[in-house]
């Protein structure tokens, strides 16, 4: 029966054993970096396909409104246009790609602009296709009536009621104006909600690739996380708010999980150092063990929740059982529990008091080769027995390893 009161030590690494610790941590983020940088790049080319369609959407729009303002006063700026959407470059990287965005926003705004002036222009000439050219800009908007129904609705009832007074010299300039500033408005609303949507999904793209690799770094080490099947269901349920329309309840779903996320890498990384830690001890302890004239028990290595539990055997064959414990920090604890068999109990003037002078001078030494090992420890303590520990007893290094109970 091992003592129920250990004696135990305060440990702590050399420089040597935290620069192993922090090469652990480093190539920990390091795998995670590349995992995220693979799907950044995926992101990035899939952002750079869909500014290809828009800007040869664009394109296309801008030669079709060069053919239709020929003879305007427009056409000229309009070619002008439609030659600098062409130059645009592909971009490479997401700053080229945010870029690309801002000058295709501008043209686009600048297209609507030029739409408008050669519609009203041909209101003066031919009233039918000035209708249709007010309302072009929206041929291939994605998603505007789901995105702006208010928009949607006032340009069906303006556009028909437009069609309907066409050839009327009285009441048509005014409803052309009227539909022109409802579809520049239109235009302006579904692009804004377009853009606050893809941020929105890109955001939950990096938070969910951030939240893989933790997870895929706690599986590997074996360590379990506390919601995970939540926060999967969670990421899931974030994909949905894509097609859903409701911008400003994902808005406050990211921001959430993005404090789950964070919440969760922190403490995993903290759960992976203290594994880390306990692995390094192990390590350490077990070739510093036979050197102290003790025998590590095969296959007695235990892993718990908080610890690692395995024995050593004295030359007899008594046992002695070894905890390490990694604290949440950097406070790391070996703790002993033997048999008992050597415990002595004296009187003393102050009281009974009890010794372990074999087994603790055993100890001493494995501590001194411990610290050869690059883990130091503080001395022993007793758990229970007040006063200072034994200090390291760094003369054992001189005195042969033995492990005789006769003692005069």
């Amino acid at each position: 029966m091992m003592s129920g009161s250990p004696k135990y030590t305060t440990v702590d690494f050399d420089a040597a054993r935290r620069a192993e610790l922090e090469a652990a941590r480093r190539r920990r983020q390091e795998e995670r970096r590349r995992r995220r940088e693979e799907q950044r790049q995926q992101r990035l080319a899939a952002g750079v396909r869909a500014a290809d369609v828009r800007r040869d959407a664009l394109a296309t729009r801008l030669r079709q409104l060069a053919d239709t303002s020929r003879g305007l006063p427009q056409h000229a700026r309009v070619t002008v246009e439609a030659d600098r959407v062409a130059g645009l470059r592909r971009p490479t990287d997401e700053a080229g790609l945010s870029r690309l965005g801002r000058e295709l926003r501008g043209a686009e705004r600048r297209a609507d602009e030029l739409t408008a002036e050669v519609s009203q222009e041909l209101t003066r000439q031919e009233q039918g296709r000035a209708v249709e050219l007010a309302v072009a800009p929206l041929r291939g908007l994605a998603d505007a009536e789901q995105l702006d129904p208010v928009g949607h609705r006032t340009i069906a009832v303006l556009l028909d009621e437009t069609r309907r007074r066409a050839g009327d010299p009285r009441g048509f300039a005014d409803l052309h104006r009227r539909l022109g500033e409802a579809v520049g408005a239109h235009l302006e609303t579904v692009r804004d909600r377009q853009a606050h949507l893809l941020r929105l999904a890109t955001e939950t793209d990096e938070l969910s690739a951030q939240l893989s690799a933790v997870l895929a770094d706690a599986e590997a080490a074996g360590v379990a996380v506390d919601g995970e099947a939540e926060l999967r269901a969670e990421v899931t349920g974030l994909r949905r708010e894509a097609a859903g329309g409701n911008a400003d309840r994902w808005e406050r779903r990211v921001a959430d999980l993005r404090g789950r996320v964070e919440a969760v890498t922190a403490a995993t990384d903290a759960r992976l150092d203290q594994l880390e830690r306990v692995a390094l001890i192990v390590e350490a302890a077990s070739a510093a063990l036979p050197a102290a004239g003790l025998r590590v028990v095969p296959d007695s290595l235990t892993e718990r929740p908080d610890a690692v539990v395995f024995l050593a055997e004295r030359a007899d064959g008594s046992a002695i059982e070894l905890t390490v414990h990694a604290g949440d920090g950097d406070g790391n604890r070996l703790e002993y529990r033997t048999d008992g068999s050597d415990t002595v109990v004296e009187r003393t003037v102050d009281g009974r008091t009890s010794r372990c002078d074999l087994t603790e001078e055993l100890l001493e030494r494995f501590h001194v080769e411990l610290a050869g090992q690059g883990v130091e420890a503080d001395g022993l303590h007793w758990e229970g027995k007040p006063g200072e520990p034994r200090p390291p007893a760094r003369q054992a290094l001189t005195r042969p390893v033995h492990d005789d109970r006769s003692r005069s």
